[in-house]
């Protein structure tokens, strides 16, 4: 059974073919740029595949965010661990702009890194964060993640590390 989160203002719930058209929307954008990019149909319907196979093989992954006062998805937050990665990686995104500045993503990623822990018993995750990507290097720091010098990127590609404390540290 998959879960759903909650939190005073959120649902999260696994990320799936309901959210397509929200998906997609955000993907024709140039706001999908720090998550992999511009994409078609046909790139979103393999991110959402990838998601269910990421799920079935880690038992966590990518939620949608939706707003207890809406309906659709208004972006994602998860932890994501491919191949690729050297580490187990919490990420977010807000697929418009009239979501900022309002505390949802915070609040999203906050209920899926503990969802993260609890389930898996990890101590630790990271955030892959671009040096240009201001936004999200705010948010890191709010979630109380610092730099880790040390730690390898994905691909050696030029992100920051961003480490997450320790779950006992957050309680």
């Amino acid at each position: 059974m998959m879960p759903t989160l909650h939190t005073d203002r959120l649902t999260l719930s696994v990320l799936s073919a309901q959210h397509t058209d929200a998906l997609e929307a955000f993907y024709a954008t140039e706001r999908s740029a720090w998550v992999g990019g511009r994409s078609d149909k046909a790139g979103c319907a393999k991110l959402l595949k990838n998601a269910a196979k990421h799920w079935e093989k880690h038992s966590f992954g990518l939620f949608a965010i939706v707003l207890k006062s809406e309906t659709n998805a208004c972006g994602m937050t998860g932890v994501g661990n491919p191949e690729w990665f050297p580490e187990a990686e919490l990420l977010w995104a807000l697929w418009d702009e009239k979501y900022e500045g309002r505390g949802i993503a915070t609040e999203a990623a906050i209920a899926a890194r503990a969802f993260y822990y609890w389930s898996t018993g990890a101590k630790t995750v990271v955030s892959y964060i671009h040096p240009e990507n201001d936004a999200s290097i705010t948010m890191a720091k709010r979630l109380g993640a610092v730099v880790d010098e040390s730690a390898p990127t994905p691909n050696n590609n030029n992100s920051i590390v961003y480490r997450h404390p320790a779950p006992e540290a957050i309680q």
